[in-house]
Formats: structure tokens, C-alpha cells, sequence
């Protein structure tokens, strides 16, 4: 499945090692994730989310402020393949693993076997994932440049990350799923009125995909309760809006915040058959 993030030829194990046929060799972290990410890709010295957010999403997720949609993402895929015994399931900006680890152990309740993968550029966050969720595969490397097979995945998920079309094209093999998740207009209103004198609403993108036919476009809306400790400082820590303010006004504004606004839309492509 893995490729040569260098010459893009196939990666094949041996032993905690991967090889090309060109020789370029990847050692097995201890946690047991690949990084495959060239130096010459990173933008930065350690790309992607800061520890910080990455901890503040574990420890939101593990409070299971996201599960509602995490269950709806499951029942997606679950009705698109029901019938089916084995689904290639891969992440494009996986972070600490949660959607993932979530979405397999319920695929695996109705009885399907799943071969799930995942990467990120941030590689706190994917060691955090190699660590816990060891039925996964995962790899330090970009989703612009997936370091993956053509045609090599039944699903990929985008939640809440960039991505590239064309990239989605060459990996996912026909008549695959594209699942895509961004905010919607009110996500974390409340929060966002803490914050800004004249807050804005999410702008919602509705671009066509080269290679693409949009089966679903679903808006999935619920109330996170935040008057759990975990979940209101995870939640809070996990977004942007929080790290803009000192942290003795961020506690005071945030205060009397006892829930908020989960707003999202999903979206679901199913790769065209050339």
C-alpha cells in the first residue's frame, strides 16, 4: 500500500524496515508509524498542529464531544458497502487517530473487515495514534502528496483538512468514496460571540470535483455540553479562537458558555469509473 515518498515506487517490509526497489529505506518508528515525509515537503521544522491542540482534541474526542458525527460518518460508509466483507479504509489528515480508531471499531460491529490507514504532517499527533491504535496503519506525510498506491483505497475521509483532488483521483480506485468534512455556517457560534465583537459565519465551499459525482451532501447539526471539565477544555483548546487570548480573558469570556453549536456538512464523492 505504502510508496516511495522520493520516486514513488512501492515500499515493501522487512522486518521494522521499508525498502523500495530503488533503495530508499524507511525505519518503523517504535510506535510503529512510518514518516514519510521529505524534508524538502515540510513547510516548517515540525509542521502541523502544535501538541498543545493535538492533546486538547485527544482529550476532547476521548470525551466523545464529536461522536455524533463520528456515528453518522460510520453509518455512511456502512450503507455504501453493505454486502461487502473487506473495505480499504484511509484518513488524509488523521491527527491523533480518534475518527479513525471510532469509524473501524464500528465498521467491525456490523461485521465488516476493515484495512485502515491514516497520515498527517504533524508527527506528535500521528505517534499519539501508532500508540493507541495499533489495527491501523499510519505515516507522517502530506495529503498533497499521499504516499499511497494508485487505486489503493475504497474510502478517504477529509475531516477538517486540506486535501488534493487530484491526489484523491489517483488513490482512490473506481467507484470508491470520497467523504469530506468542513463547518458550516454556525459551527461554535457561541464560542466565536465570546471572542469577536462582530463574528463571522463559516463560509460553506460547494466547488464540483474533477473525477467526482456528489452522491450526498448532508448537514448534521447537534449541542456539545460543556459542563464536563474535559470536554470544555478540550473543546476550547482544540480551536484557534482560544490561543488569540491571553488565558486569564479567554477563562473569563468563555465562562458562562455551558454549550455549543456542532455544525457541519458532509460531504460524499464517489470516484468516476474511467
Amino acid at each position: 500500500m505504502w510508496r516511495c515518498p522520493l520516486c514513488q515506487q512501492p515500499l515493501h517490509p522487512s522486518m521494522r524496515t521499508w525498502r523500495c526497489e530503488n533503495r530508499h529505506a524507511f525505519d518503523e518508528a517504535k510506535s510503529g508509524y512510518l514518516n514519510l515525509l521529505p524534508v524538502q515537503n515540510k513547510k516548517s521544522r515540525q509542521p502541523g498542529d502544535d501538541k498543545n491542540m493535538v492533546n486538547a482534541r485527544r482529550q476532547f474526542h476521548d470525551a466523545k464531544g464529536y461522536q455524533p458525527l463520528m456515528a453518522a460518518l460510520a453509518e455512511i460508509i456502512q450503507k455504501h458497502y453493505s454486502g461487502q466483507s473487506d473495505i480499504r479504509l484511509f484518513d488524509a489528515g488523521c491527527g491523533e487517530g480518534s475518527y479513525l480508531g471510532y469509524i473501524v471499531q464500528a465498521l467491525k460491529g456490523a461485521e465488516l473487515n476493515v484495512n485502515a490507514s491514516g497520515c498527517d504532517i504533524a508527527k506528535y499527533a500521528v505517534d499519539l495514534a501508532a500508540k493507541r491504535y495499533k489495527n491501523c496503519h499510519f505515516a507522517v506525510a502530506s495529503s498533497a502528496h499521499l504516499p499511497l498506491d494508485d487505486s489503493s483505497q475504497d474510502v478517504v475521509l477529509q475531516v477538517f483538512a486540506p486535501g488534493s483532488n487530484t491526489e484523491y483521483q489517483r488513490v482512490i480506485a473506481p467507484g470508491g468514496l470520497l467523504i469530506a468534512v468542513d463547518p458550516a455556517e454556525n459551527h461554535l457560534w457561541s464560542i466565536k460571540q465570546a471572542i469577536y465583537d462582530n463574528p463571522r459565519q463559516h463560509k460553506v465551499e460547494f466547488a464540483e470535483r474533477g473525477g467526482f459525482s456528489q452522491l450526498i451532501e448532508q448537514r448534521l447539526s447537534f449541542m456539545v455540553d460543556l459542563s464536563d471539565p474535559q470536554t470544555r477544555q478540550g473543546l476550547l483548546e482544540m480551536t484557534p479562537y482560544y490561543w488569540r487570548l491571553p488565558q486569564d480573558e479567554a477563562q473569563v469570556r468563555f465562562a458562562d458558555i455551558q454549550q455549543v453549536e456542532a455544525n457541519f456538512v458532509v460531504h460524499v464523492w464517489q470516484r468516476e469509473h474511467s
